[in-house]
């Protein structure tokens, strides 16, 4: 006649010692997958922070060319303008 775990308290024992193994290595098996994904989002977001600011120098950039396109087309504005007050002083 066969045992079972509700009969017998020491089979019941070592079968819960059983489950709780296997329970404890798929708990041990989730942490090290919560882990890794933790690290791949850690990685992410600095990515995502270093993409940003590149992006955040070269719009500064860009902002400090446009900014020396101005002042240069308003320098030869100027001298073209002194130009032909000059010239105009000149001819009179």
């Amino acid at each position: 006649m066969a045992t079972n775990e509700n009969e017998d308290l020491s089979i019941h024992v070592s079968l819960c010692e059983l489950r709780y193994k296997q329970l404890e290595g798929r708990l041990d098996a989730l942490d090290n997958r919560l882990t890794k994904l933790e690290n791949k989002v850690e990685e992410l977001s600095k990515q995502q922070q270093a993409g940003f600011n590149e992006i955040k120098i070269l719009l500064e950039q860009q902002n400090t060319k446009k900014q020396t396109q101005i002042i240069a087309t308003f320098g030869t504005i100027v001298a073209a303008i002194l130009g032909v007050i000059g010239y105009l002083v000149v001819k009179s």
